[in-house]
């Protein structure tokens, strides 16, 4: 299974699938959010999830009251420990001949999802440019304990475009140069076009980067968890 596969299975963004495989929890959220992090990947890997966050956090403990496992997988003669390295592995081996080719067969479609493009003004329309910066600039965010997440998104050309916040549709149309759509979302957004280089958006007040080229399609997916990383860092 290759990082997209992963990505795909859990909804997660596949720079937090990267950095929790390779242990940089620094680039992980904190608290209860790194814990669904591991229980969701445990899952699709067909580990006990409540057991995999148990042993991972025998390895990497957090300020958080532990969790208990359930009688039957603490009965089971599995050290401290093992579980979780068990889910690193199973990541890991299977990944280098399945990502090589993917990655450097594919790398300018790669190029838009897992980095962000250059930022250099007036270097055409497929680049963040300071004079198109969805409005709310580079204001800090609201602490992440806030509910709901708000996108404000900002259309520079016509465009087609759809948008689903938490599994309902918000706005499903073509889009005129100019036109903005501010959404609130508790979970994830999800936006899907036709001209992935003229859609803008910013969470929370910040600015974030372009989800592609222009004249790519669009298609992403946003979350309450993982929308940091698609921001601009000043």
């Amino acid at each position: 299974m290759s990082h997209r596969q992963l990505a795909d299975a859990t909804k997660l963004s596949t720079p937090v699938l990267r950095a929790l495989e390779e242990g940089r929890l620094a680039a992980l959220p904190p608290g209860i959010y790194r814990r669904s992090l591991v229980r969701a990947v445990a899952k699709e890997l067909g580990l006990d999830p409540e057991q995999t966050l148990v042993s991972f956090l025998d390895e990497f403990p957090d300020d958080l009251a532990r969790p208990e496992a359930s009688n039957a997988v603490v009965e089971a003669p599995v050290r401290t420990g093992q579980v979780w390295r068990r889910l690193l592995a199973a990541v890991g081996a299977v990944i280098p001949l399945l990502i090589g080719v993917a990655y450097f067969g594919n790398a300018p479609q790669r190029r838009a999802v897992d980095r962000p493009p250059a930022l250099t003004p007036n270097h055409g329309s497929n680049t963040w440019r300071p004079e198109i910066v969805p409005a709310g600039g580079f204001f800090e965010p609201p602490p992440p304990a806030a509910r709901p997440v708000t996108m404000l998104i900002t259309i520079s050309a016509r465009c087609e475009l759809q948008v689903m916040a938490d599994g309902g549709m918000v706005a499903g149309r073509t889009f005129e140069a100019g036109e903005s759509l501010q959404v609130a979302f508790g979970d994830a957004v999800e936006l899907t076009g036709n001209n992935a280089g003229v859609v803008q958006f910013s969470v929370n007040g910040r600015a974030a980067r372009l989800l592609g080229a222009a004249g790519e399609p669009l298609s992403a997916r946003i979350g309450r968890d993982d929308y940091s990383f698609f921001l601009v860092s000043r």
